[in-house]
This record gives C-alpha cells, sequence and structure tokens, in this order.
C-alpha cells in the first residue's frame, strides 16, 4: 500500500523519506505503539497519554511541517515535527533581492522507533527535513540524553535570542544556524555514503568488483549505475565524484 500525501525527497534502501501533507495519510501509516508486550513508540503515549494518530493529525491541523521516516509501504520508523516561528527576512538592493534573515522553525519533536535507533534514521530525517524547509532550527531538549544527541549528533549550540530578534522565553533553547543546516544532509554523505545512499555505493562496489575479476558488465546495469549516480551527484563530496566519474569514463573505453 503506498501513502497518498507523502512527498517523498529521499529514499535509502527500503527507507523513504518525506513530508506528509495531508492528516487522512495518517490513517495510512502503521504505528507500533509501546506497552508491556510489543517494542513501539511511546513518548508521547506514556507522557501524556496522547494517541499517535492524534498527535500527527493535530500537528498537520496546526500548520506545522511533518517529516516522517517509512520502511516498506507504510510502516513508520520516526517522525519530526516543526513548527515556524520567524519567516525569512528579505531585503532589494539596486533591483536584487537577497534573502538578509533565513526563517526560524521550532522543531517541537523528533521521535524515532525504539527498534530502529542509534543507527542513523534520526540524523538522516532531521538532515534531509532542514534541507527541505531551508531554516534556522531551534528546540528546547526535555531530557539531558535528548541534549547530548542535538549538541554532539546534530551540532545545536546555545541560542543567544538578541542576535535573532526572538523573544526572551527563548533564551535556554539551542539553536542549529542555517549555513550549517544546509549542508548538514551533504555532510553526513560524505561521512556515511553507504547509509544515505546504500543503492549507489552498493552499485559501485559491486561493478568495481566484477570488473577486477575480468567478469563483463551489462550496459544495462552501467546504465542503472550512472542513473544512480546522477541523482546523487548534488550529495557527493568531491572525492567520492571524482571515483566514480573516472569509473564511468573508463567503462566507456571497454
Amino acid at each position: 500500500m503506498s501513502i497518498e500525501g507523502l512527498s517523498v525527497l529521499h529514499v535509502a534502501g527500503n527507507i523513504s523519506y518525506g513530508i506528509l501533507e495531508a492528516g487522512s495519510s495518517v490513517d495510512l501509516l502503521d504505528i507500533d505503539i509501546g506497552n508491556s508486550a510489543n517494542i513501539g513508540f511511546n513518548y508521547f503515549h506514556n507522557k501524556f497519554g496522547m494517541p499517535y494518530d492524534f498527535l500527527l493529525k493535530s500537528s498537520l491541523s496546526s500548520g506545522h511541517s511533518l517529516f516522517v521516516a517509512v520502511k516498506g509501504n507504510n510502516k513508520l520508523l520516526g517522525f519530526a515535527r516543526f513548527e515556524q516561528i520567524c519567516e525569512e527576512t528579505e531585503k532589494t538592493y539596486r533591483g536584487k533581492t537577497n534573502v538578509v534573515q533565513h526563517s526560524i522553525h521550532l522543531l517541537r519533536s523528533i521521535e524515532i522507533h525504539p527498534a530502529h535507533r542509534h543507527v542513523g534514521i534520526g540524523r538522516l530525517l532531521f538532515a534531509i527535513s532542514v534541507n527541505q524547509l531551508k531554516t534556522n532550527v531551534i528546540t528546547m531538549p526535555d531530557n539531558s540524553g535528548a541534549a547530548r544527541f542535538f549538541k554532539d549528533k546534530l551540532g545545536f549550540t546555545a541560542l543567544n535570542p538578541k542576535n535573532n530578534g526572538l523573544s526572551s522565553r527563548y533564551k535556554r533553547y539551542l539553536m542549529l544556524p542555517y549555513p550549517r543546516a544546509r549542508s548538514m544532509l551533504k555532510t553526513m554523505a560524505g561521512d556515511y555514503p553507504r547509509m544515505v545512499m546504500p543503492e549507489l555505493i552498493g552499485s559501485y562496489e559491486a561493478l568495481k568488483f566484477r570488473l577486477n575479476m575480468g567478469k563483463n558488465i551489462s550496459s544495462e546495469d552501467i546504465s542503472d549505475f550512472i542513473t544512480l549516480f546522477e541523482s546523487s551527484r548534488e550529495l557527493l563530496d568531491t572525492k567520492l565524484e571524482g571515483e566514480m566519474n573516472s569509473f564511468i569514463r573508463g567503462l566507456d573505453l571497454k
């Protein structure tokens, strides 16, 4: 079953990352709820007694941006909710309009299914989200573990509200500035290419192995690899892009 209303932004293996656009789409998700007999989503259910379908639908009806990681056709692995609190500021000078200050979004929550944590899904979901929103992000972790995740894994730092035109109510919040948010997805692809682009890396290594073993490579396999390469080019660092370009040129000569 496909999910109507899910705009897919990135695919890594059998996990699709995207943004939900309608509350009705939530009904199509397979959401595991944790209890004594089942591992599943549990934070909002345990702390507030809040049903997860209600939480996600309420976020969408409030105008929040809801990003999800979905395994297979519809199994929810994680979600991230963002609320815009400041719009971007533009300035026109001599007929040319530029963004002076990017928007600010509040990350209201991010939660990954307990059985799928510590493998990078949360970081990749967050990176894809901020890459799509093109925004500064602030958040208030509600426990020390979450604070370490935001600081150590995502690069958040202490926020100075005065420097960002925000109310003093945000003085204890953490912030990820837009320049760093913008580069996060490409940085992750450079550090963990097998996680971010598993199909491309798998195809590349398989073709190199077959070439080194003196085996024939079909034109179809070459075409599939080039398609993956072109679709992932913007995420590749200079070194890996150069290696793959050289590899493709070598294949063309054979």
